[in-house]
């Protein structure tokens, strides 16, 4: 499998040479628009404004089967993929899955018990506010979808991480302790910035000694030990798999907090959602499946273009942390050098992704698309369903793309040219529901996987990630580590 890497890379190489200087303008053919468009019940993929022509999109389609990426994709969903490194399942697919697996029966059980909270405990509880101690995936997947949902409910929510708690002290100063409740969440139960945020809290209770703080504390781990260790209820506790990694975690039990204001329903409609990303991800032919020809045009951008940074704009207001989501998703996962024989990628990996609320970011970062002297690849996400104000923003949307892509050269006004030819796709919602959130999202998960099949990397381990927790332990017991290694003047204050 090396071997045919490096043919594909050699492949991709010569096949970015052909088209180095053309223009998309040159590659458009306006008769074929309507044959680089995935459509499906839930989403449409237009990829008619990429950088690419005929024969390089013919080769991209033989590089799955090069790969066997339908085996790996058939073990992605029976839960047999390995993340090999940290020698452990992969389990985020069967989180949205109707079946039960007697493999992994805990995800039924905790559903399950999910919907009572959902439905009984969280009434009968009576509190006002919900505080979330929770970092990364743990936080970036459920913040989103309570901004999603944009829900005027009896409880106010809030997500707390900074280490230096100044986050956490603004949101306790519109608190009681009578009438809030915690959820910290974190699956080690370990995590310095979390467990510190959790002290603080505990420090905030003892100023009501007549309220037991272990009644308002609930927490979502893969570790049972840990939870049990810190004197956490049974009945407080929610479990997730230590095979389910953190930046896909948003289908289990840590996404409770952002359904208190609405109900078990709504959490159903996100899993059935990346449940149908799923099947048209194992049945769509390669040239009709979105989250392959996602993949391919990223490593084609990267590995081909040499564009090394990959930009993804919302136009719609809800949609505004989408960005962040997958940005860590993408850069967590992929961005890596050492392929699966230990040796570095022939490929280069996940370029930089970035981005934001596109309606935004036209006025700021949009300059440097426009007239930098670096290339971007680009998604924008948009909803068209009709509204008046959704036709405005997605208006807006086609002219940004056309504008990115295409330009303008004013001969005697050199100063206000836009080169274009910046490859995008747009990815259109045709609802802005649940449903269409978890099939949009479990499309990029599936993209990043089949991105990883293809460089040869492990998708699911985060070892530079480990490196800085393990220093930052190391600088909070040994100083010498910082005295060594910086000027005095820079080193924190005793």
């Amino acid at each position: 499998m090396s071997e045919i890497r490096k043919q594909i890379h050699n492949k991709l190489s010569l096949l970015g040479k052909d088209i180095t200087n053309t223009h998309i303008l040159e590659l458009q053919n306006s008769k074929d628009l309507e044959k680089r468009v995935i459509r499906t019940d839930l989403l449409d993929f237009d990829y008619s404004k990429q950088r690419i022509d005929d024969k390089a999109i013919d080769y991209l389609l033989e590089i799955p089967n090069l790969i066997n990426l339908k085996d790996s994709l058939d073990r992605l969903f029976r839960g047999d993929v390995n993340n090999l490194s940290e020698d452990r399942k992969v389990s985020h697919t069967l989180y949205r899955d109707k079946t039960s697996n007697e493999n992994f029966e805990l995800i039924f059980t905790e559903r399950e018990r999910i919907k009572s909270f959902l439905k009984q405990s969280a009434k009968s509880l009576n509190f006002k506010n919900l505080i979330c101690l929770s970092i990364g995936g743990s936080r970036l997947g459920p913040e989103l979808l309570n901004e999603f949902q944009a829900l005027d409910g009896p409880v106010n929510i809030y997500f707390c991480s900074s280490y230096d708690l100044l986050e956490l002290k603004d949101v306790l100063r519109n608190c009681t302790q009578s009438e809030t409740v915690i959820f910290v969440s974190s699956k080690s139960f370990e995590t310095s910035e979390i467990l510190k945020n959790l002290d603080c809290v505990k420090s905030w209770y003892r100023e009501k000694p007549d309220i037991d703080f272990y009644e308002h504390l609930y927490a979502i781990s893969a570790s049972v030990s840990s939870m049990n260790a810190y004197g956490i209820k049974k009945s407080n506790q929610f479990q997730v798999l230590d095979s389910l990694g953190g930046r896909f975690s948003v289908w289990s039990s840590i996404s409770l907090p952002a359904f208190i204001n609405s109900n078990f329903d709504s959490y159903l409609e996100l899993l059935e959602g990346a449940r149908l990303a799923d099947e048209h991800t194992k049945d769509a032919s390669w040239e009709s499946n979105i989250p392959v020809m996602m993949a391919l045009l990223g490593v084609w951008n990267t590995n081909s273009l040499n564009i090394n940074n990959h930009g993804i704009f919302t136009y719609n207001f809800r949609l505004r942390s989408l960005t962040k989501y997958i940005s860590q998703l993408s850069m967590e996962s992929n961005g890596k050098s050492i392929n699966f024989e230990s040796k570095e990628s022939y490929f280069l990996t996940s370029p930089l992704i970035w981005g934001g609320y596109g309606i935004e970011s036209q006025h700021s970062t949009f300059q440097w698309l426009m007239q930098g002297k670096t290339k971007t690849s680009c998604d924008f996400i948009g909803l068209n369903n009709g509204e008046t104000e959704t036709v405005d923003s997605y208006e807006m949307l086609l002219s940004q793309v056309l504008a990115m892509t295409q330009g303008k050269e004013y001969k005697e006004s050199l100063h206000k040219s836009v080169k274009g030819n910046n490859p995008c796709s747009i990815l259109k919602i045709k609802s802005i529901d649940l449903r269409s959130l978890g099939f949009l999202i479990a499309l990029y998960e599936h993209k990043v996987f089949i991105e990883a099949s293809i460089l040869g990397i492990d998708p699911f381990d985060q070892w530079g990630v480990e490196l800085g927790k393990k220093l930052a332990l190391e600088a909070k017991t040994n100083k010498k580590v910082l005295e060594d290694n910086f000027s005095s003047s820079l080193l924190p204050k005793s």
